[in-house]
């Protein structure tokens, strides 16, 4: 139980990066801000759940630590995104 919220952390930031492309950030040039927002979402995320349940969060006792933990795991969707989108890629070219 004290794992399943990093993917949590991780899936919310993915589908909140995902809403930002399709509605607030239309332009392509904004694009490059993504990683930006997802890890600062990530890091509050982390933060939250510290103070709700630390031990959500690997039963960690350091605040700043559950703000790395988030960041990273907001970060991580960023590259979820880009396997999802190299594989989607890779099977185009097959075709």
């Amino acid at each position: 139980m004290e794992i399943i919220s990093i993917p949590v952390i991780t899936i919310i930031c993915y589908l909140l990066g995902e809403f930002f492309k399709l509605i607030i950030l239309r332009k392509k040039k904004r694009y490059k801000y993504i990683p930006i927002i997802v890890g600062g979402i990530g890091g509050v995320l982390g933060l939250m759940i510290y103070f709700i349940s630390p031990e959500l969060l690997l039963n960690i006792t350091n605040p700043f630590v559950a703000i790395a933990i988030g960041i990273i795991s907001g970060l991580a969707s960023t590259g979820g995104n880009e396997l999802v989108k190299q594989i989607l890629k890779k099977e185009e070219e097959k075709k």
